[in-house]
């Protein structure tokens, strides 16, 4: 058995530690928050949500913003921008398997909206002209993928309303 199988857990184990983690979080353990967020079962994004998996995305989310806001409170730019790039991109993946259920795909299309937001934010704090160029693609990448989402739309669904 290799060291990377070694690490692999099923969801209900994964999410038992994870929840583990937040009942006795502490600053000084982010370090396992992050192994935890890394290290979850890569099924627990497939198709078929049931509701372990969707308690474990929901954590995950949350898991990705915070290591967020500690590496950034720690000046770890990269660390802090990384998390909530992965956190996106699962969004993205998730949002644009076909096999998901459309409650589904439309829950990852809200979750990337606040993510960009928070992405956009970042940048705009940073002091250099890369963090503004990054800026610019991160609007031009998002507006990109949500315009080819337009079945998906979350307006025409308000409107409806």
């Amino acid at each position: 058995m290799t060291q990377s199988e070694e690490h692999v857990r099923e969801i209900p184990e994964w999410l038992g530690c994870m929840q583990a983690w937040y009942c006795n979080q502490n600053i000084n353990e982010m370090r396992g928050l992050e192994s935890l967020v890394i290290e979850a079962p890569a099924n627990l994004f497939a198709p078929c949500i049931d509701e372990d998996k969707s308690l474990g995305i929901g954590y995950w989310l949350d898991a990705c913003v915070r290591l967020h806001h500690h590496l950034n409170s720690v000046d770890d730019r990269d660390g802090a921008y990384a998390f909530l790039q992965f956190a996106y991109s699962k969004m993205q993946e998730m949002g644009s398997n076909i096999s998901h259920d459309i409650e589904v795909k439309k829950w990852c299309l809200k979750r990337m909206d606040a993510l960009i937001v928070t992405l956009l934010e970042f940048c705009q704090r940073q002091q250099s002209s890369y963090w503004e160029r990054e800026s610019t693609s991160l609007i031009e990448a998002h507006v990109s993928y949500m315009t080819a989402q337009n079945h998906l739309n979350l307006s025409q669904e308000l409107a409806a309303v």
